[in-house]
């Protein structure tokens, strides 16, 4: 597909403006997530520390 300088510019902002709200989109959802409690009856989430010399697969 050829475009023109013009055409290539209207892409290159096209696509910043679209990664821009995306990041956006995704920060205040992360943020209002956060702010929320957990509901009742939901296990909590849960970490695993695998130290040197252990491997995922035996945990």
């Amino acid at each position: 597909m050829r475009l023109t300088r013009r055409g290539r510019a209207v892409v290159v902002v096209a696509m910043v403006l679209l990664s821009l709200g995306g990041y956006w989109l995704g920060t205040r959802t992360a943020s209002h997530a956060a702010a929320q409690a957990p509901a009742p009856g939901h296990a909590a989430l849960f970490s695993v520390v695998v130290h040197e010399g252990e491997a995922p697969r035996s945990l």
